[in-house]
């Protein structure tokens, strides 16, 4: 009996811990919309800004995700949105944005870490203070903010400038929260807490007014772009990339593990070695001596030699080579003897002999030996 390899004992293995990555990936992002997600206007998690997107479309606002190079904003656009970007800027990307601000556009930018888009304007990310939570947020008076507005962030790094220009408009207990530096005809607008415009908290206090009172301030007769494609839409990306980005890299790791553990052990003993049962088959022959034992004691030699030469024919039969030239031939004596005269035990023997030497003979050579 052939033993199957040890690989085709691991593919159960292997297909229950792809069944269970994806069930984990749907879990995940196909969830009930309470799992984090990502910063992206496609994201229904907390963590994601579709509710902002999806607001500002009912409001009429002409808005689009940008999911190409920032050397190819078009000229129509008149603010561009950068929400906690994932991945850095191309070659060339920072000079064409700062030529498009430049020009008048800007820039509305939200990270809690420092980032390269915030280093090439000169505005820093710096350790918050962590005061006293009895501190009220303060708000400078100017074109961007009526009046006092209720603010909920979460703790979040304060902003500073390697600029004059820069202009603080809310601070709260741990410091700068919005801040603004012009750049020529545009500007650039920092938030340092993402979340506050999240699906999470953009309804909590007045939140969605901040959202409208910076966003589109400066918006004009022009568009107001979501940028996507530093969040890894439109641009080409590696499936390790997007696999390590998913945040399976637990899941990945323990079943990394379960098939090196497999791999290893494929073709191991666990214990001394045992031989393969083997099928005890009887042989055809067996059968004939029985047969003819049995009719030998019974004193029936025509009788049993009859049953052998009938025995034979059904068994060529059955295994095809019933019109072998030297079986038939011997068949055919048999029966000639059987029929003629009265068999002694000595013909038996020798007939039952000689039909299975010439059945063996047959099943060797093949029907036409």
């Amino acid at each position: 009996m052939r033993r199957s390899g040890p690989w085709k004992t691991a593919i159960p293995f292997v297909l229950l811990f792809l069944a269970v990555y994806a069930l984990a990936y749907m879990e995940k992002y196909v969830g009930r919309g309470q799992e984090p997600g990502s910063p992206t206007s496609y994201s229904s998690g907390t963590l994601g800004y579709k509710i902002l997107y999806l607001w500002l479309k009912d409001l009429g606002i002409p808005v689009e995700r940008w999911e190409k190079n920032l050397k190819d904003l078009p000229s129509r656009a008149s603010v561009l949105v950068l929400l906690d970007p994932r991945l850095g800027p191309e070659p060339g990307e920072l000079g064409a944005l700062e030529g498009w601000v430049q020009r008048g556009g800007t820039l509305f930018m939200a990270a809690r870490r420092p980032d390269p888009y915030l280093e090439h304007f000169g505005v820093d990310l710096s350790e918050d203070k962590g005061e006293g939570a009895e501190k009220e947020p303060g708000f400078q008076p100017g074109p961007y903010i009526g009046g006092k507005r209720e603010i909920r962030g979460e703790r979040h790094p304060g902003l500073s400038s390697t600029h004059a220009g820069l202009v603080v408009h809310v601070r709260d207990r741990w410091g700068a929260l919005i801040g603004v530096v012009e750049k020529g005809k545009g500007r650039v607008i920092v938030l340092t807490d993402p979340s506050l415009f999240s699906n999470l908290k953009l309804r909590q206090g007045d939140h969605g007014q901040l959202a409208l009172e910076f966003l589109l301030s400066h918006l004009g007769e022009g568009t107001f772009l979501f940028d996507e494609y530093h969040h890894g839409y439109g641009r080409a990306t590696s499936v390790i990339g997007h696999v390590l980005d998913s945040g399976m890299q637990g899941l990945l790791f323990q079943g990394g593990l379960i098939l090196l553990v497999l791999w290893a052990a494929a073709g191991r003993r666990f214990g001394p070695p045992r031989p393969l049962p083997k099928e005890a088959g009887r042989s055809p022959m067996e059968y004939v001596r029985a047969m003819a034992g049995l009719f030998q004691r019974a004193g029936a030699s025509r009788l049993a030699l009859e049953t052998v030469s009938r025995w034979i024919e059904e068994e060529a039969g059955r295994l095809l080579v019933g019109k072998n030239r030297g079986l038939r031939e011997r068949l055919r004596q048999s029966k000639v003897l059987y029929q003629a005269e009265e068999v002694t035990e000595r013909d038996l023997l020798v007939q039952t002999r000689d039909l299975y030497a010439a059945l063996e003979k047959a099943i060797k050579h093949g029907p036409g030996g």
